[in-house]
């Protein structure tokens, strides 16, 4: 009990204290870039793009344990990948500044399989382009920033770790990642092995108190308070953090600005949890954990589905978890989805035509048809289908990213001009095919035989390849929405570096995902 009472007491001076000093002090100002931890200061905050769609007791730590990685001496980390892209120089030959720029400003790509080429970009190992001495370039941690910011918080924690955390600014946004998904107690064990890579005072007074060691984590709190290192609302925060109890009863802190990964923790923790659906892309990722309610899990699986973030069949997995107790918006989409998924386990050809067109209409309603597409084509190809049917489950097939999707063995008797003209893409025959409208006629010219724009030439033969092809990327974030124009420059760049295989199948999801249609 004398226990309990000196740590509630020395909580509440240090909340009476931030009290006092907020009349008479404001937060802490100009904090060096090199001190900012969080995932949402350490990248260039982008504006929040409203979703069209959208209608603990404390646990001792493990003993501190290598985070998997041992990174060799004579590695330069900004050369790390995941995977090995056909060439390994495409970013030797550009600035690191602007290749950096490009990536952490790359707005959200609307077609799968552009957002694919974009996350193989950032994942490629190769030569890093021309930069500051080794080791102090920004290209790995500019390439990180890209995945959180696009929502990809796996493929951003595999590059980490096989780089090596190590480095402050490479562990702060490794913290990060593990305190959105549910891992900060390997996070925390890290830190507490090194205690030169805590980010912050309320990191590790964060950190503390999971191991439940609750009088360090208050005398911390105390100090960085008098020291100035925490601010006075960080302060309160992490105060109630530590004994919400003393604190019942008082009004609810208002929401940080910017809400950091570790913020939005200890405002859940205070049962004040912050709504991610306003905040950026990364934090939906915190509402996929079995805690989160499943109608919340259901919303954050699609938003982070819409950006390629996660799977079609993590999102099938959340949709079948339970049967659906009220109609309505998202639930009328789950209803379909597993009304479709039964009817293709069963096998019954009536059964899925049946379900089919509802199913795909919701998918589509909500922004969801090419996640839809992915997932269920590859199982409509062992089911023979006819009329309506067959030209929906064709038009699946060419939205996908799936082998099949190009040079189709077969196809429907009678197709629609659209469908037509997609079939000639989907052969490797657009340039014998009739162009009814400016997509189309851009479509047919870049792949027969349009040339790059003199500026992407000049960028391709002075070497500068990835540079090139993350303008191209950029040229196609609207998806259907993009200038046809800009489109057929964007598959030229990706001819003249033997995308072969990508050019239709963006040049596919353009022309079928016109929103105008």
């Amino acid at each position: 009990m004398a226990k309990t009472s000196t740590i509630s007491l020395l909580v509440l001076g240090i909340a009476l204290g931030a009290m006092d000093a907020g009349t008479a002090a404001s937060e802490p100002q100009d904090v060096p870039l090199s001190a900012i931890p969080w995932l949402s200061e350490v990248i260039d905050r982008p504006a929040v793009l409203s979703d069209p769609f959208d209608k603990d007791a404390p646990q001792p730590l493990p003993p501190p344990t290598p985070i998997g990685v041992t990174p060799l001496a004579d590695v330069d980390p900004d050369a790390t990948g995941l995977r090995r892209e056909g060439q390994s120089d495409l970013w030797a030959a550009s600035d690191a500044a602007r290749i950096a720029e490009l990536m952490r400003g790359m707005p959200r790509q609307s077609l799968p399989a552009a957002q694919d080429l974009f996350t193989a970009l950032l994942l490629s190992e190769g030569a890093p382009p021309k930069a500051a001495p080794r080791g102090e370039s920004d290209f790995l941690r500019a390439r990180v920033d890209a995945l959180i910011l696009q929502g990809a918080l796996e493929p951003a924690l595999a590059l980490l770790e096989r780089a090596g955390p190590e480095r402050p600014e490479l562990f702060r946004r490794w913290f990060d990642i593990s305190l959105l998904t549910g891992f900060e107690k390997r996070a925390c064990a890290t830190m507490a092995a090194t205690p030169s890579l805590a980010p912050t005072a309320a990191a590790r007074v964060f950190c503390l108190a999971r191991a439940g060691r609750w009088e360090t984590a208050v005398v911390t709190l105390e100090a960085s308070a008098a020291l100035g290192t925490l601010s006075i609302s960080d302060a309160d925060r992490m105060a109630r953090f530590l004994d919400p109890e003393l604190f019942e009863g008082a009004a609810q802190m208002p929401w940080p600005d910017p809400v950091t990964p570790l913020l939005f923790r200890v405002h859940e923790a205070l049962g004040e949890p912050i709504p991610t659906r306003g905040l950026p892309l990364a934090f939906a990722h915190a509402d996929l954990r079995h805690v989160i309610g499943w109608k919340s899990r259901i919303e954050a699986a699609e938003r982070l589905a819409r950006a390629g973030a996660v799977s079609g069949n993590q999102l099938l997995g959340i949709y079948a978890a339970r049967q659906p107790s009220a109609s309505g918006g998202v639930w009328d989409r789950v209803a379909a989805m597993q009304a479709l998924d039964v009817a293709l386990n069963s096998g019954s050809h009536r059964a899925v035509v049946a379900a089919l067109e509802p199913a795909r209409s919701a998918m589509a309603e909500a922004g969801l048809e090419p996640v839809f597409a992915g997932l269920i084509s590859p199982r409509l190809e062992r089911i023979t289908l006819t009329g309506e049917a067959a030209e929906i489950a064709l038009r699946l097939r060419f939205l996908s990213n799936g082998p099949s999707a190009l040079r189709p063995s077969s196809l429907p008797p009678e197709l629609s001009p659209e469908l037509a003209f997609a079939a000639a893409i989907a052969a490797d025959q657009a340039a014998l095919a009739a162009a009814s409208d400016p997509r189309s006629a851009a479509i047919r010219a870049a792949l027969s035989e349009g040339q790059p724009h003199p500026a992407d030439a000049s960028l391709l033969d002075q070497g500068r390849t990835g540079e090139a092809l993350l303008e191209a990327l950029a040229l196609l974030a609207p998806g259907g929405e993009a200038d046809p124009r800009e489109v057929a420059r964007a598959l030229a760049i990706l001819r003249a570096t033997d995308r072969d295989e990508t050019a239709p199948h963006i040049a596919l999801q353009y022309l079928l995902l016109d929103p105008a249609r």
